[in-house]
């Protein structure tokens, strides 16, 4: 756990004053207008939904997290799915490199034996972004991402499903199209997709201890298995939060970060909502009056991985919200988000409330002790 110090920062100050590089800037919920009254009740409410670990920031700063016990700071926790998120920001650093060329470019210019297949040589890496590679990929029961970590050549398993549709017009989720991309990555840069993440990402942001695995080939899997702290997955957040800025300098193009929040899939949800699915990112707009004086709704972005693993960002308030879980309610993690959101009342700095402060050790003290089910 993070401790907030009593910081007066003025919340709405830009650009940032300490980039989290090396340390996250902390304060109390009110220096950022929040209540910290209505963040010790979020904790209260979800120390027993499957939830791990979750971590408040604005305005770039630390304002309060809670975690179950042995979860605590710097401890790597598996990312599940929002890998694939992370394998888009580094399709879009690779593309700013001048290591790919454009996003249109075929996928059998890297596998040639694609080339004699009518449908399968149209695959264009955008569609292995947006899900609509056509590949057949089936996800009951994850009966395909099992044969293909069963087979000797996970490549191979990918490249020779059978194709069903043509490219860009089924949306079809898959394990699959994310993998071939960290294999496109390899040959490109020359250097597995954990390398170049290490180099030209996780380094710049001061992310150092991180693990993510590999195929049988040593190809890092562009799907899953990438490990990070909750530290570190909101440093990501507040990357993408800024645009791709980070201490004065470009580490994904902001054009990239735009284009991969862009609507792709339109996607309808089982608790009445509506969603958007983009280049491994997914958008949504928040109902509005979830905060006081908020009279429209909000968009958000966020990485999304399986049991409820979300780096959430809400631009319009300028916060991060990280969380990690082991569950299976999926409505569970937007849930707590509103709860988080209505904790903010002002863009500036409030009055300090220090027995609601104290309200929120004694909530984040029970919800370390309380193990998740």
């Amino acid at each position: 756990m993070i401790s907030p110090t009593r910081s007066s920062m003025d919340a709405t100050s830009r650009p940032l004053a300490q980039w989290p590089t090396h340390g996250w800037p902390t304060s109390t919920p009110e220096a950022q207008g929040l209540y910290s009254a209505t963040l010790a009740k979020t904790f209260d409410v979800f120390h027993d939904h499957g939830v791990h670990s979750i971590a408040v920031i604005r305005n770039g700063v630390w304002v309060a997290d809670a975690c179950k016990e042995g979860i605590q700071s710097g401890i790597l926790q598996d990312m599940k799915s929002v890998t694939k998120s992370v394998t888009s920001a580094l399709i879009g650093i690779a593309l700013a490199e001048g290591k790919l060329k454009t996003i249109e470019q075929r996928l059998a210019t890297f596998y040639p034996e694609l080339e004699n297949d009518p449908l399968k040589s149209k695959i264009q890496l955008k569609h292995l972004l947006s899900m609509t590679s056509g590949l057949s990929w089936n996800n009951d029961q994850e009966e395909s991402s099992t044969e293909m970590m069963h087979a000797p050549d996970w490549v191979a398993y990918i490249l020779n499903r059978p194709a069903q549709h043509e490219p860009g017009v089924v949306f079809n989720y898959s394990n699959g199209d994310a993998h071939l991309l960290s294999a496109v990555i390899e040959k490109v840069t020359g250097m597995s997709m954990f390398e170049y993440a290490k180099s030209r990402l996780f380094e710049p942001l001061g992310i150092l201890n991180v693990n993510w695995n590999h195929d049988h080939q040593g190809i890092t899997i562009g799907a899953w298995a990438l490990a990070l702290s909750l530290e570190d997955m909101a440093k990501l957040g507040l990357l993408y939060l800024n645009e791709g800025q980070w201490e004065g300098k470009s580490i994904i193009p902001q054009s990239w970060i735009r284009t991969s929040f862009m609507k792709r899939i339109t996607l309808n949800y089982s608790n009445g909502t509506q969603g958007s699915y983009g280049y491994y990112w997914w958008t949504k707009s928040l109902a509005k009056g979830l905060n006081k004086g908020s009279r429209k709704e909000m968009d958000i972005f966020y990485a999304s991985g399986s049991g409820g693993r979300r780096i959430f960002g809400i631009p319009e308030l300028k916060m991060i919200v990280a969380l990690t879980a082991n569950t299976g309610d999926v409505d569970m993690p937007e849930s707590l988000l509103h709860h988080v959101v209505q904790a903010v009342r002002s863009n500036k700095q409030l009055s300090e409330n220090p027995v609601a402060f104290e309200q929120l050790q004694q909530s984040i003290q029970r919800f370390a002790s309380i193990q998740p089910k």
